[in-house]
């Protein structure tokens, strides 16, 4: 017969489930030795091994990201100085001759879905040039506005983010757009002294990509402006070669322009939304195999979107949802001038 203080007492374990628990232990310590290992002998192969095409594509995409600090510790500024990406403004001085599609009208856009073993993502083509305008934030000099909210904001039917803007620290409120920057005919923002990369669209419809300063892109009659780059296709030919320094792998955005003067607005999906993301090299395929004759680079990684009818065909990969942008290309729905 038990007692009340007898049932009390607590039974302390026996010696083989102790041991059995400590051998537990020290297996998943083992495991977790062994997976740091894996993880940091791998990081050192790619960043210091042999395979320089690994290391240049890393560096690249670490400094073409928002915190390119974190690879400087790691390398001298040599090294970092000769896997350095290619600039934003590698384009060709802009040419003076531009296409005119003004008696283009034709209301079509083309949904094309985009496939590959790295990444996914949709192609949009707009058969009239003139819909195509550059949208600006509300909040100009404040904050930015998401892509889908400057499509509403415009009434339109469709958008992609646009060019570079200041990012003070980091903090990603998108209210300050870089270099020269027109909306719809008005000039926005920018210094009006000297050549600058350039992607914009004239009153007849026509994409120019190139090095223009503020009274070139006047006579030219440029509508609609925003700053970023590289150029991608001139004249129907691949821009940039395996030569330039690689931005890495990530979600992109692009713009270009056919013979028949259609808009092709691009967004490729990467880091695990939709694959691990594609190359500058890639997005210059993509273009051409669609048959751009004129395409550049527009902002990527998490402000990369492309937004129609009410939806994303590419989702940004930010975790946190769209990214607050300082401009985007809109594209009117029917039967607005």
């Amino acid at each position: 017969m038990t007692t009340p203080l007898e049932s009390n007492v607590v039974v302390a374990p026996t010696r083989p489930i102790r041991r059995r628990v400590t051998k537990i232990l020290k297996r998943s310590a083992l495991v977790l030795l062994c997976l740091m290992y894996v993880v940091v002998s791998t990081a050192g192969l790619a960043l210091y091994g042999p395979f320089d095409n690994i290391r240049r594509t890393i560096i690249g995409a670490v400094l073409t990201s928002s915190h390119p600090w974190v690879i400087r510790p790691f390398f001298s500024a040599a090294t970092l100085k000769k896997y350095s990406p290619v600039s934003i403004d590698k384009m060709s001085t802009g040419s003076m001759n531009v296409n005119d599609y003004s008696n283009i009208h034709n209301n079509q856009i083309e949904v094309i879905p985009i496939q590959s073993d790295k990444y996914t993502g949709c192609l949009l083509v707009i058969h009239d040039p003139k819909r195509v305008h550059v949208a600006v934030t509300q909040h100009l000099g404040n904050i930015g506005e998401t892509v889908s909210q400057m499509v509403k904001d415009a009434h339109a039917i469709a958008g992609i983010n646009g060019g570079g803007f200041f990012d003070g620290q980091g903090h990603g409120t998108g209210g300050e757009p870089m270099g020269l920057t027109f909306s719809r005919g008005k000039y926005i923002a920018g210094n009006k002294s000297g050549a600058q990369p350039v992607i914009g669209i004239t009153r007849t419809g026509a994409l120019i990509v190139g090095k223009y300063t503020y009274q070139e892109l006047q006579k030219l009659g440029v509508q609609e402006a925003v700053s970023y780059g590289p150029e991608l296709v001139r004249d129907g030919k691949p821009y940039l070669s395996s030569s330039d320094g690689s931005w890495g792998i990530a979600p992109r955005s692009a713009i270009g322009q056919r013979k028949d003067g259609s808009i092709l607005l691009l967004a490729l999906s990467g880091r695990g939304h939709g694959g691990i993301g594609a190359s500058l090299m890639d997005c210059q395929d993509v273009m051409l195999e669609y048959g751009a004759e004129i395409a550049a680079n527009l902002d990527g990684g998490y402000s990369s979107e492309l937004y129609y009818n009410g939806q994303f065909l590419v989702a940004p990969s930010n975790p946190l949802g769209e990214r607050y942008v300082a401009t985007s290309f809109v594209v009117d729905g029917e039967g607005k001038a």
